[in-house]
């Protein structure tokens, strides 16, 4: 066969562009750092890659819920202490008042107050802008006096009294504690009242404050947070088929079904100590044991719960690490590979081009010939 200048020409120009691209290819890896820049580079690699990052993604949903379920978990139990402990202060007011004056018990009457008002404040504890304690209701707070506007339809006004009273007056206030309307139904029952709340012109839908003011022939009666959530929970994602819910029912905290209510127990001991009531005094002190110790009793129901999301942190966090691992050792280069596998073609090419030079010579004179 005859082996013409053009053929020689073809061959040696066709070999010269696949070494110009393995150049190129090995200098984009040193570049990247990535043996694989593409799929062409190699098809099978590229799936294992899209594989540990798809699985790596994962991973991080699941870090990214325990974390997030850790944090709410150790929230709610720092708070849970120091409720613990108002409600330990309360008690012993309550026990030493037992055997107080009325004097000191006026004065211990103005202390239960405020720690009463320091425990609805921890009740309504927030995790970011959301109320923990709301059930799925994170948009309320779980106790005190609010009411909400929906579809132009207002809802009712629930709130509880320590007694029964005669004169009962309810302010509803906007959001810069502008009174809208004034509610004065007739009387109040001892416990948990609900008002049908009929504005002449529904405000605009959102949740609203109110205050009661109630009284009776012995002068002012005590009122006191109600719970405004739901039963909802918080469920934290830890695996493909695994799950940890969080109770976010306040009201199995504070004031459980057929349990001491903490808000009405309270309010019961300060109407106790205004009205100078022994007997009362000793028999809610007992009552405060009640209510401590049910929150004593979810803090220990709560402490598995966080160890068992650490623990399966832990885990995930080194399945991470090793996806990781797999991940660049399948993808990334061994940058002095490369670079001696760069020089080496480097040199093939530089030679490759001396030859071509030598061996095809194209001129006037050599086709003249």
């Amino acid at each position: 066969m005859r082996v013409t200048n053009s053929m020689m020409s073809n061959a040696v120009t066709g070999y010269l562009m696949r070494q110009s691209e393995e150049l190129y290819k090995v200098r984009e890896q040193i570049s990247s750092q990535k043996k694989i820049n593409r799929p062409s580079d190699d098809p099978t690699g590229m799936r294992n890659v899209l594989d540990y990052r798809n699985k790596i993604a994962t991973v991080d949903q699941y870090l990214d819920n325990l974390a997030r379920g850790t944090t709410r978990l150790e929230t709610t139990e720092i708070t849970l202490d120091v409720v613990d402990d108002l409600i330990g202060v309360v008690r012993e007011i309550s026990q030493q008042q037992g055997n107080g004056t009325t004097q000191s018990r006026l004065f211990a009457a103005d202390q239960v107050r405020d720690l009463a008002d320091q425990v609805v404040d921890l009740a309504n504890t927030k995790s970011g802008h959301n109320y923990m304690f709301s059930g799925h209701k994170t948009d309320r707070p779980a106790f005190g006096h609010v009411v909400e506007v929906s579809g132009g339809t207002a809802g009712d006004l629930e709130f509880g009294l320590a007694a029964i009273a005669t004169n009962v007056t309810i302010e509803v206030m906007d959001e810069s504690g502008l009174v809208i309307d004034t509610i004065t139904p007739a009387g109040g029952t001892d416990g948990v009242n609900t008002v049908v709340w009929s504005p002449a012109i529904p405000p605009a839908d959102g949740i609203y404050k109110f205050t009661v003011t109630a009284s009776n022939a012995g002068g002012d009666v005590v009122d006191y947070a109600t719970y405004n959530g739901d039963t909802g929970t918080v469920r934290v994602i830890m695996g493909e088929n695994s799950e940890l819910t969080i109770n976010a029912d306040g009201r199995e905290i504070f004031a459980p079904a057929g349990q001491g209510d903490t808000f009405e127990v309270m309010a019961d001991l300060i109407t106790a100590l205004e009205n100078d009531d022994t007997a009362a005094i000793n028999a809610l002190t007992q009552q405060l044991d009640v209510v401590r110790t049910q929150v004593s009793e979810f803090r220990a129901a709560s402490a598995p719960k966080i160890y068992q999301l650490e623990t399966t942190e832990n885990f995930w966090a080194n399945y991470k690490a090793k996806l990781e691992q797999f991940l660049a050792k399948t993808e990334n280069v061994d940058l002095n590979e490369a670079a001696m596998r760069l020089n080496q073609l480097d040199l093939a090419y530089q030679s490759t081009i001396a030859t071509a030079a030598r061996i095809i010579q194209t001129s006037l004179v050599n086709f003249l010939k």
